[in-house]
């Protein structure tokens, strides 16, 4: 019998590196979901329907569970445009600010007042989305550069800009795009045709959700059916590798931050154009370091952050949409299942013992 035919007669087993990968993830969830069932013993008279709430609430009507898809978004957005910059080995947060700048950008071609503005739904929306994009490719080449030819930190450059970029955002929207004699952040109202239509009558999701999803075919292409996305991969797992294979390292690491900030900023775009009738953050959005836990949970994968972008939107949803009527469920408390949650699956120790035993004990038997 051929090697190949034993090959192919193998049956999958679960130390395998996959499925070994997919059974840490599930016992992670089971681990974070039982510690918030903990919590809630501590904090509820009556934790076992609250907790079954927390895990059904969304499922109850359309509108709640269109809530989950639309917070789905955003995060799915934010998750792609960082599992880039992870693939490729580098440790950059800059989304965070990308997110927030470029939704100012969006907004200056998406008020009544913008010279640009055309009346037709479909030029207006692209325009602002393209943009938006375009703008949050180039500012996120700025901590590429600077680590490329300097040397400096990225992570500290990137963190440094988000400051930078919240700043002059919020400058330009108080200045620049708010309307005259209305104190607070809001800027002026979108023009309708600027808006994302809603998709599914009676809930909230909007046609944002199709860019979303062509955005994580896209990102699945580019990672697994091109030459840029081999070099991508084959420089997170070894640099010196792909160095001397002769794939050119900054042109490379210059297209790997600029689809980042593209990614970024077109998220931004859907996230406002779709959800919003003006842009009124008044903070930054919390996007980069959410993209970052995406990217960790989905495992650097398109599809795995979709996966993992759903989940906790779910979770999240529900917890927003329980806090109406219950003193013990907020938003807080999803963020004990996503601190274990990231814990778990980054930590390269967690099962790693028992995957060891299960290894011995198939060498044991087979020979």
């Amino acid at each position: 019998m051929t090697t190949e035919a034993i090959g192919k007669k193998r049956k999958l087993r679960i130390t395998d590196p996959k499925p070994f990968e997919a059974l840490r993830i599930a016992v992670s969830i089971l681990v974070a979901l039982a510690v918030t069932f903990l919590v809630l013993c501590f904090v509820s008279e009556n934790p076992v329907s609250d907790f079954t709430a927390l895990l059904t609430y969304p499922l109850k009507n359309q509108f709640y569970f269109g809530y989950v898809l639309v917070k789905m978004v955003p995060l799915t957005f934010a998750g792609l445009a960082t599992l880039l910059y992870f693939r490729s080995g580098l440790f950059n947060l800059s989304t965070e600010g990308i997110f927030y700048f470029c939704g100012v950008v969006c907004t200056y071609f998406a008020v009544a007042a913008s010279p640009f503005s055309t009346g037709n739904t479909v030029i207006d929306s692209v325009m602002c989305m393209v943009i938006a994009g375009l703008v949050g490719g180039l500012i996120a080449l700025i901590p590429g550069i600077l680590n490329a030819k300097f040397g400096a930190d990225e992570m500290v450059i990137s963190l440094m800009m988000n400051n930078i970029l919240y700043g002059i955002g919020f400058w330009i929207v108080k200045n620049k795009l708010a309307i005259s004699g209305v104190t607070g952040t809001s800027s002026a109202p979108f023009t309708d045709a600027a808006k994302l239509e809603v998709v599914i009558p009676k809930t909230q999701v909007h046609s944002g959700i199709f860019i979303m999803l062509a955005a994580v075919v896209l990102v699945y292409i580019l990672l697994y059916r091109t030459k840029l996305g081999y070099a991508i991969r084959i420089s997170g797992l070894n640099p010196k590798f792909a160095k001397y294979s002769g794939i050119g390292a900054f042109g490379m690491f210059m297209a790997i931050h600029f689809l980042s900030g593209f990614i970024g900023g077109v998220g931004s775009s859907v996230e406002l154009l779709g959800m919003y009738t003006a842009f009124t953050w008044a903070s930054l959005p919390g996007l980069g370091f959410s993209g970052a836990l995406m990217a960790m949970l989905g495992k650097n994968d398109p599809i795995g952050v979709v996966v993992a972008a759903f989940g906790i939107s779910y979770l999240r949803a529900s917890a927003q949409l329980l806090a109406n009527s219950s003193t013990v469920i907020d938003i807080k408390l999803i963020s004990i299942v996503e601190v274990i949650l990231t814990l778990l699956i980054s930590s390269q120790y967690f099962l790693r013992k028992w995957r060891e035993k299960q290894l011995l004990k198939e060498e044991k038997k087979n020979g």
